[in-house]
């Protein structure tokens, strides 16, 4: 059977329609969808007095505009217009939702907006079109990477035996010995992440350092065993919360003013963990989502 492209809408009430040659909403994604992977940019540059040509600057790449052309299959009117019907709520524009595209395995999503209504055509078949604008213009895949610094890792496993003579020799876990990590970023651009520090015991002044840049972001705080502490350094969600008991508070005013809301570049990113105080008590893991330009 041959494998077919896919796109599904879910908006924030958790509402879903599918396009695809297979759904009442018929769409050719191949053929009738446009800005799956193309995009607008816009160069920066500066010129001076005699100079010839411009110097470069930077590029910001515009939101990401898709259309999606297709029709209603159903031809019985009164199933056309509950399918209309259907469309137009959950299609709704005051409400975000996110756009996945499936390919056999392969499944990306990315932020998306309706822009305007979706349009129809009356008659026999219904023609419509859907136009859509993420801000966001980059593919994510469906869930983050994680990598751990610091954890405990787990030794005992089920089934087991135990042995009477052995008990008292059992390792049920056993602590990473590395401080450093190669952080790899297989997107297409430099990101954001999630840093999240877990304290099994007091320590003082958590921090990960940017072996490369020298760069690091450091709390200067002390952390009790339970704590939760996670930073977020990506644009427009830069934040710094602590979890202790189950109550959530903003520590941000707690950052070492030094700190740099540090960015995964493309590629390999090596880290390093720390803390002033109880460094043994704390766990340390990086959660992102690599970007892509296009599907």
């Amino acid at each position: 059977m041959k494998t077919q492209e896919i796109l599904t809408y879910t908006n924030t009430k958790g509402e879903s329609i599918t396009f695809g040659v297979g759904s009442r909403y018929h769409v050719n994604v191949s053929k009738d969808v446009t800005g799956l992977s193309d995009l607008d940019d816009t160069i920066y540059s500066t010129s001076s007095m005699g100079q010839h040509g411009d110097t470069y600057t930077g590029v910001r790449i515009e939101p990401r505009p898709i259309k999606i052309k297709g029709k209603i299959t159903e031809r019985d009117k009164s199933a056309q217009i509950d399918l209309r019907q259907n469309a137009l709520k959950i299609l709704n524009p005051e409400l975000a939702g996110t756009l996945r595209y499936y390919y056999g395995s392969f499944a990306r999503k990315i932020g998306a907006i309706v822009d305007g209504t979706p349009t129809f055509t009356r008659g026999l078949s219904q023609a419509f079109e859907v136009d859509f604008k993420c801000l966001d213009p980059f593919w994510q895949e469906e869930t983050e990477h994680r990598e751990d610094i610091a954890t405990w890792e787990a030794a005992w496993e089920f089934p087991t035996e135990i042995d009477r003579d052995d008990a008292t020799d059992m390792i049920f876990g056993s602590r990473s010995d590395s401080v450093i990590v190669d952080v790899y970023n297989g997107g297409h651009v430099s990101i954001g992440m999630r840093i999240v520090f877990r304290a099994i015991g007091e320590l003082t002044n958590p921090m990960l350092l940017n072996v490369n840049t020298r760069e690091f972001i450091k709390l200067n705080y002390t952390m009790i065993a339970g704590d939760v502490v996670e930073i977020n350094t990506s644009y427009g969600s830069k934040r710094a919360r602590l979890t202790r008991q189950g109550v959530v508070s903003n520590v941000y005013r707690y950052l070492d003013v030094d700190s740099t809301f540090m960015q995964l570049d493309v590629g390999d990113n090596v880290f390093r963990y720390n803390a002033d105080t109880g460094l043994d008590n704390l766990e340390c893991s990086i959660y992102f989502s690599p970007k892509i330009l296009g599907v």
